[in-house]
């Protein structure tokens, strides 16, 4: 071999090297991040595990006590959404009927003058 291909050869070796190492740090992190998510996830398991144990210490007074709070506090959220829910479905219905009566009404008046 002449010295010339022997120094493309070394080249082509570097790039490829090069290429394996960058598509190397693009695998690692995707997995970083599954170890987040992972790791965010095994955090509200504790979270929920300590609530659990929390409330089994109670006494029986207690736990209707905390039940009823909570029912309550989520029929209050509940509500609140289904009322946002029912504005945004309003103001859509709303935004349809001026759009009609805007071509109805604004589009056959220009059409009549010409």
């Amino acid at each position: 071999m002449n010295p010339q291909s022997e120094e493309e050869l070394q080249q082509r070796l570097q790039k490829l090297e090069a290429e394996i190492k960058s598509s190397s740090v693009k695998v690692t992190q995707p997995e970083a991040q599954r170890q987040k998510s992972q790791s965010g996830v095994s955090s509200f398991n504790s979270q929920l595990t300590r609530l659990r144990d929390w409330f089994d210490s109670l006494s029986g007074t207690k736990k209707l006590v905390v039940l009823g709070v909570t029912t309550l506090v989520g029929l209050g959220v509940l509500q609140t959404v289904l009322k946002l829910v029912t504005s945004v479905i309003s103001l859509a219905v709303l935004a349809v009927l001026v759009y009609v009566g805007y071509k109805f009404f604004v589009s056959s008046s220009f059409q009549h003058k010409k």
